[in-house]
């Protein structure tokens, strides 16, 4: 019986001590990956972090993945095996590449627009909790892409996001409580609740104040939401296409009118 166990726990250790040199390996793998990466030094980076995304290292299969997509070796971008390393990713279980690659079925980003693969991959990051799948998946609610339409399953999922400042799911969830046509789901005090949480910058800056105006008006102070909707097409970009400053024209007109706007 003391020999059988001797024998056991040799295999034991055995077995111990190669899981975790192979541990080692991965890691330093992924080591140095991820320091010639945010070294910039792109070239090396390709080599090391192929090694080690052919090893499945997932978080190596992501920055190779950047690399090909953003042209970081500045040797021409390669979409296709972007996409590649990005799902191999994703398959692995990392979340920020399942994302991703729903978004690239969502949106028919290099690939096929598939609602379905999307839902799923979307589905596979929000369980583990990114608020950009969650606010994906309250777009196709909302839009009706891929899912029935449904504005309660569509708030659902912005709200999830919203709870962890995820700022386009606070401007959405702003946005439909203020200018719902449903009674039921209009509310002056959830817009501004939401509206009030709106971190305004450059970047999102005309969209925002667009938002804050409507919140403003279903709360009957048209008095700001004018203001602020002035505010929002003084913001708009030089570029900016006809059909959304129209839009954006109207709501002021709606307001100038002492009526808060309808979707």
């Amino acid at each position: 019986m003391k020999f059988k166990l001797g024998i056991f726990f040799v295999i034991t250790l055995l077995l111990t001590v190669g899981c975790t040199d192979e541990r080692e390996v991965e890691y330093d793998l992924l080591s140095d990956c991820e320091n010639h990466f945010q070294a910039t030094s792109y070239k090396v980076a390709v080599e090391v972090c192929t090694e080690a995304a052919e090893n499945g290292i997932t978080e190596a299969q992501w920055l190779l993945a950047n690399i090909y997509e953003f042209d970081l070796t500045g040797e021409g971008a390669d979409p296709d095996n972007a996409f590649n390393w990005y799902l191999k990713a994703a398959e692995g279980g990392h979340m920020r590449a399942q994302t991703l690659v729903g978004e690239s079925y969502l949106h028919a980003t290099g690939v096929t627009q598939d609602f379905e693969q999307a839902f799923q991959w979307l589905n596979k990051a929000a369980r583990n909790g990114d608020p950009n799948a969650e606010f994906n998946i309250g777009y196709m609610y909302f839009a009706g892409k891929g899912r029935n339409k449904d504005i309660s399953a569509a708030l659902s999922w912005y709200r999830k996001a919203a709870t962890k400042d995820h700022l386009m799911s606070i401007n959405n969830l702003a946005w439909i409580y203020a200018t719902s046509k449903k009674k039921t789901i209009r509310s002056a005090k959830k817009a501004q609740y939401w509206a009030e949480k709106l971190v305004i910058s450059d970047d999102n800056r005309s969209v925002f104040l667009d938002t804050k105006a409507a919140a403003y008006a279903i709360a009957g102070d048209f008095i700001k939401a004018v203001e602020l909707q002035n505010e929002a097409i003084a913001n708009l970009p030089e570029e900016v296409e006809e059909s959304q400053l129209l839009e954006f024209q109207k709501h002021l007109e709606s307001y100038q009118q002492e009526k808060p706007w309808e979707e």
